[in-house]
């Protein structure tokens, strides 16, 4: 029979010796930039726009999607006080009872013994667990990491959110001002085609220059509609994401500011550590960590497992005589559970909680890649964007010159309509799209700011 417990002995200590460590997040080659570091929430707040600032108040306090966030988070840290199992259990209880035996069974009743039997009792019960190999400190310390993972995920939830938000706004802003600009220039060329009616009824203008003047009324009053469109399309989309009321929604009305502002600077240098505060990283590492515990619980399940039972209380027939010193009853126990047959299901156990460290682990790295790739595209975006916004003033300053030409030349009788008409288009195409340019710009830094979990520091800058 030795020999038997010898080999038992040995193989456990074989797993025990065996088993990983825990494991940490690994080790990243982050590029060696210099920087501060700052928890910035609030990073809307540097557009300098107080009805965006009250915007995004209200879809971060409202929005049911982040309603459901928030709902996980206060279920994590419900499982993590289920799983607080270090505190040895204890129940109280309380009994009373009352039997009759029979007079016809195998066993005589003897004279003066009462058929009849009374009970009265007060126990507590005491069961505790030695956590001897931390099979209950690596489950604890695992729905520790995933009530943080689950608030990681709600601060992502939020990031996108305010995110999402900020950009559709400065989308609406934009398509209010080229809606702007179409009112404004059907207004001016609804004027040129009147002058062109005074011109040809003085004799010096023809029917094609009216009829060019008129579709082009027609054309720019086409783009209208759409326009229009658009932007109670935008605006149902942001009440929306506030979690505004149908009545709010259906009439679409949404407080905003009459112009795009310019973006804040963004730092020639910024820490790569900054990447480290974006919530998708912070959940990454906090689901590793969670994955990583668990091994160590399924790698416990291999030792004995160790109980400390006991209790104490008082019974006896009479309830008068129930908290007496006779009355006391008392029990301690404990027992040791060594897994013999179950260990093919605790290897697999262990496997699959190693397998899902691995994953969480890939995870993890892959998702630091996927930070450091969309800050350099968000950068690269903001930077061409602002390229392009600058080419196109410089455009636009040309085109208009060219209009004023045009115009005058036109007027004199030494250019045609048309080269006019052609100026005028070009024109008004450019400035469209500046509008659309000076959008995704903002969009770009918004992205930035996201991209780096909230920003930088005012230190970082220029």
């Amino acid at each position: 029979m030795r020999e038997p417990v010898r080999a038992t002995l040995a193989a456990l200590a074989f797993a025990a010796c065996s088993m990983p460590p825990d494991a940490r997040p690994p080790t990243l080659e982050l590029p060696p930039l210099d920087g501060a570091d700052e928890d910035l929430t609030a990073w809307w707040t540097r557009f300098q726009d107080p009805q965006l600032d009250a915007l995004l108040a209200r879809v971060l306090e409202h929005n049911r999607d982040l309603a459901v966030a928030v709902a996980r988070v206060d279920e994590s840290a419900a499982l993590l006080r289920n799983a607080d199992d270090l505190l040895p259990d204890a129940n109280l209880r309380l009994g009373a009872g009352r039997s009759q035996t029979s007079d016809r069974n195998a066993f005589p009743r003897f004279a003066g013994i009462d058929r009849r039997n009374f009970a009265h009792n007060v126990t507590l019960d005491v069961t505790w667990e030695l956590d001897l190999w931390g099979r209950v400190r690596a489950g604890n310390r695992a729905a520790q990491a995933d009530l943080l993972r689950s608030r990681e995920a709600q601060r992502g939830l939020q990031a996108a959110l305010a995110a999402q938000a900020a950009q559709s706004y400065f989308r609406l802003v934009a398509i209010d001002r080229k809606l702007a600009l179409a009112e404004q220039t059907l207004q001016n060329r609804q004027e040129a085609l009147r002058i062109q009616q005074r011109r040809r009824t003085a004799g010096n203008g023809t029917l094609l220059e009216v009829r060019q003047a008129e579709a082009e009324v027609e054309a720019i009053a086409a783009t209208l509609p759409r326009l229009r469109a658009a932007q109670a399309s935008a605006t149902r989309a942001l009440l929306v994401l506030a979690g505004e009321t149908p009545a709010a929604i259906a009439v679409s009305a949404l407080p905003r500011a009459s112009a795009l502002p310019a973006p804040p600077q963004v730092p020639a240098g910024l820490a790569s550590d900054l990447l480290a505060r974006r919530p998708d990283v912070r959940e990454a590492e906090a689901a590793l960590a969670a994955a990583n515990a668990r091994v160590s619980e399924a790698r416990a399940r291999y030792f004995p497992t160790i109980r400390l039972t006991g209790s104490a209380g008082q019974e006896s027939k009479d309830l008068g005589d129930l908290f007496t010193s006779p009355a006391t009853v008392w029990n301690l126990a404990g027992s040791l559970t060594q897994p013999l047959f179950g260990l093919r299901k605790i290897d697999a156990q262990f496997d699959t909680a190693a397998a899902r460290s691995r994953a969480a682990e890939a995870t993890y790295v892959h998702t630091v890649q996927t930070a450091f790739a969309e800050i350099y595209d968000a950068l690269g975006a903001r930077t061409a964007s602002n390229q392009t916004l600058v080419a196109q003033a410089r455009r636009i300053d040309a085109l208009s010159a060219a209009e004023h030409i045009a115009e005058s030349r036109h007027t004199a009788g030494a250019g045609a309509f048309f080269d006019l008409l052609d100026a005028r288009r070009n024109l008004l195409a450019v400035q469209t799209d500046s509008i659309d340019t000076a959008a995704d710009e903002l969009s770009a830094t918004i992205d930035v700011y996201r991209a780096l979990g909230g920003g930088w520091s005012d230190g970082a800058s220029q």
